[in-house]
């Protein structure tokens, strides 16, 4: 902010003192003059000091800040843990199937290549109609028609 009129400077520094000490007659006599000639100081002052009472009921005490710290630090470290765990959730899936594709095929892999016909039930089907005796026909003589 510029300081337009003479003395703002001077009202600026004297209503930040006026927080930490009390001011005298003179000083507060230029206070009650600069504010109701200069209206951009009078905002300033309101703004400074509506953030100072802010801050001032924001403030812990001091039995309390200890534990309120701990209760942060707690919940900062659980959230990097979630995130943590959700960021790298995909690559883990991923990872397991991969891995699961890998064993099947290893195992396929490492089992005997053809299994016996015998242990099939349609080689079993088969090789009882093979081993049933059927009459042969003999045509040596056609069947005559009528």
């Amino acid at each position: 902010m510029k300081c337009r009129l003479f003395g703002c400077k001077k009202f600026r520094r004297l209503s930040s003192e006026q927080a930490d000490r009390t001011l005298s007659r003179s000083e507060d006599r230029f206070l009650l003059k600069h504010r109701s000639v200069c209206s951009e100081c009078t905002r300033a002052e309101v703004s400074s000091t509506y953030a100072l009472n802010m801050l001032r009921m924001a403030a812990l005490e001091p039995e309390i800040a200890p534990m309120f710290e701990d209760r942060v630090i707690r919940k900062l470290k659980v959230q990097q843990v979630r995130e943590s765990l959700n960021y790298w959730s995909p690559a883990l899936v991923g990872a397991g199937i991969a891995c699961g594709v890998i064993f099947v095929t290893l195992h396929l892999a490492t089992s005997p290549g053809q299994t016996r016909r015998a242990e099939l039930p349609a080689a079993q089907s088969r090789q009882d109609v093979q081993t049933r005796i059927v009459p042969k026909l003999e045509l040596d003589h056609p069947p005559v028609l009528r």
